[in-house]
Parts: C-alpha cells; sequence; structure tokens
C-alpha cells in the first residue's frame, strides 16, 4: 500500500516538476554528463561459456545448451548504470527510460537494424505490474523499436504464482519460471515462423528469465532469439 501511493505521489511530482539527474542537476532524468561517463563493455560474449564473441553470440560449441541464438550486454551492473536503473524500477521514474533506450541503441543499433529484428520484451507478472505500474522491459523495447523504425510486439506473457526473482538462487530462479513463459493468447505461432527476435530487459543476473524467454519463442518456430540488456550483475 505504501508503494502504491509512493508511485502515485511520483506520477504527480514528475506532471509538476522537472526530473532531477543522479548528479544533483534538475532538468532531465539523466543529464548528457553523466550520459557520457556510463561504462559500457569494450568486449561481448557468449552466454554459456563466458568466452569472448562477437556481439555476444552463442558459440558452436555451447548451440546445443541454450535457446538464446545470443545475448548483448551494455555495461557492468555497477556505477551510475546501477543507479540509472534503480531509479528506473524501484522509485519508478519512467522519464529515465528514454536514455537508457540511447544506451542500447547508440551501441547495438547497427547490428539489430541490419537483422531486422523484431523487438519484443521480457513479461512480467500482474502482481509486479500493479506494484510498479509500468513493465520496465516493456518500456525499453519499445523505445528501441521507435528509436531504430523496426517493429515492437508484446509476445510473452507469465502465468501462475511467480516469486520475484530478486535474491533467488539459479535453481530457485529456474524452478520458479519453469513453464511459467507463454506466448500472448493473441499471438498466432505462424506469426514467429523463421522471424530473428530479440527480447529486451533490464538487468541479465542468472540468465534463467530470458532462457525461458527464448525457450518458449523457439519452440513456437522463431529462427533467432536474442537478448539485449542494459547490465549484468
Amino acid at each position: 500500500m505504501i508503494k502504491a501511493i509512493e508511485r502515485v505521489e511520483n506520477t504527480i511530482l514528475d506532471a509538476i516538476f522537472p526530473h532531477q539527474c543522479l548528479c544533483g542537476k534538475w532538468g532531465e532524468p539523466l543529464c548528457s554528463q553523466c550520459f557520457g561517463l556510463i561504462s559500457k563493455n569494450k568486449t561481448q560474449l557468449c552466454p554459456v561459456c563466458k568466452k569472448l564473441s562477437e556481439n555476444g553470440k552463442t558459440c558452436p560449441n555451447c548451440r546445443q545448451r541454450t535457446s538464446l541464438t545470443g545475448v548483448m550486454i551494455f555495461g557492468d551492473h555497477e556505477g551510475l548504470l546501477k543507479d540509472a536503473i534503480w531509479q528506473y524500477k524501484y522509485n519508478f521514474v519512467k522519464g529515465m527510460s528514454e536514455p537508457l533506450v540511447r544506451l542500447l541503441s547508440e551501441k547495438f543499433g547497427v547490428f539489430i537494424k541490419k537483422k531486422q529484428f523484431v523487438i519484443t520484451s521480457v513479461p512480467i507478472s500482474k502482481n509486479r505490474l500493479n506494484w510498479r505500474g509500468f513493465n520496465q522491459s516493456e518500456l525499453l523495447a519499445a523505445g528501441l523499436s521507435t528509436s531504430l523504425s523496426l517493429e515492437y510486439k508484446n509476445l510473452l506473457v507469465k502465468t501462475g504464482k511467480i516469486k520475484p526473482q530478486v535474491g533467488l538462487t539459479r535453481k530457485e530462479r529456474i524452478k520458479n519460471l519453469k513453464g511459467k513463459i507463454e506466448l500472448g493468447s493473441k499471438i498466432n505461432p505462424k506469426e514467429l515462423k523463421s522471424k530473428r527476435i530479440i527480447i529486451v530487459d533490464d538487468v541479465y543476473t542468472t540468465g534463467t528469465t530470458l532462457e525461458e524467454c527464448a525457450k518458449t519463442l523457439r519452440n513456437n518456430g522463431a529462427r533467432e532469439v536474442w537478448g539485449i540488456v542494459l547490465s549484468r550483475d
């Protein structure tokens, strides 16, 4: 109840007052100076064995161990990037989605555009949606699709009782999500046949959520399924 009240208060304040950057400056949620200071990964890794890999593509030796064609990660979960994501997810600063989308677009946009991905997002539970008021991954995905002039589709839903993944071990995360990510009721599997799809999320911890999403999409005919995230925790 307290969180819901805080969310309403933040929404009203956002409408009346300008945003405050992480550094304290007023005017926008992330000023140009702080934006430029956010560290990005210089290299990308295979999501399974963590060896160097172009654009984070799953290496040949690991292809049978994951449904993900690859995972692109902007940076490490630390410093200004961590603080920006925290403001976005837990202080409900929706305006933070714009600079965060720009980070992804500037780093990975050429590759994403070349592959002509259909862009989708990691789904969240109804309880989490009611608590936060928005799906942070969906806002990032929709923003990225607009930035790159690519199609966005809300393809996936979470079903059943699901605990928040934060604080769970990898084994607990797998059990928590197993069989609980499905195609949306309005999605015809024929729409996915031979498509290249990229799933947008905010933070990559164990990769369990992206893996379950990819498995559902691949089982329904997707040709390639990639993940793209802001940070790796």
